[in-house]
């Protein structure tokens, strides 16, 4: 229990880097399939496996929660002081999970390179569409007034970001930055400034669950192809952060 509570907070401090993704940390940590089951599956479960299912959840949630609360703060002027530092020592977390993953798969069978192929294109795109998308440099607003508009952006925004935390080597802090809302909901989580949150909580709920749903049928069904999909992603995201190192 105290290591999943542990993990929990790897992946709730990692959640708060832009860049780095929860979904890479939690294959590093072995919990991922585990994670993806139980929170995908949840709903539909006999009651013996529901409660299973939330004593896993409620041990790595608790401890996410806990990094995301404990970290948020610390974790945000680190990498503003020590950018290059904080990115190094994450990617020494992110490098092992390549041969953990592959373990047991024939990386150079045909399908699974195309798989790989494929990770690899769609993350290409989706790093281009990003800097597209992102355009000029996104300047924190002071005062944010609330309107049930503005919620409807954060459920939005909880939403997407929930799903990319899911995926390895997409960031959900990255794709928040992109919508305009990273730093304010930094800010919501420092200040505790409780009904933005709770609008982007229920987004972020509706995407754990609806992702790691579809994610945990494609990974029964077509096991081969999603790890080495994943990989593509992997290793794309592993040279767009190295990338920064050099900037």
């Amino acid at each position: 229990m105290l290591i999943n509570f542990l993990k929990g907070i790897v992946i709730g401090v990692a959640n708060v880097l832009p860049g780095v993704s929860g979904g890479t940390l939690a294959v590093v940590l072995n919990v991922y399939d585990q994670l993806t089951e139980a929170v995908g599956n949840f709903l539909t479960a006999p009651v013996k496996k529901k409660i299973e299912y939330a004593k896993f959840l409620s041990q790595i949630g608790a401890g996410a929660v806990i990094g995301i609360l404990s970290f948020a703060g610390i974790i945000s002027k680190v990498f503003e002081l020590y950018p290059k530092g904080t990115t190094i020592g994450f990617l020494f977390l992110i490098i092992p999970s390549i041969p953990v993953i592959l373990k047991g798969e024939k990386f150079f069978k045909r399908n699974n390179l195309i798989a790989f192929s494929s990770g690899v294109t769609f993350t290409v795109l989706f790093m281009f569409l990003t800097k597209i998308l992102a355009g000029e440099e996104i300047v924190r607003t002071s005062e944010m007034v609330f309107t049930l508009g503005y919620g409807a952006k954060l459920f939005f925004c909880g939403l997407i970001a929930a799903g990319a935390m899911v995926i390895p080597g997409i960031s959900g802090s990255l794709l928040l930055i992109v919508l305009g809302e990273y730093y304010n909901i930094l800010s919501y989580i420092k200040g505790f400034t409780i009904i933005p949150l709770i609008f982007f909580s229920a987004g972020t709920g509706i995407g754990l669950v609806v992702v790691s749903k579809a994610i945990n049928i494609v990974l029964n069904k077509y096991r081969s192809y999603t790890l080495n999909f994943i990989v593509g992603v992997i290793i794309v995201s592993l040279i767009e952060i190295l990338q920064t190192l050099f900037i």
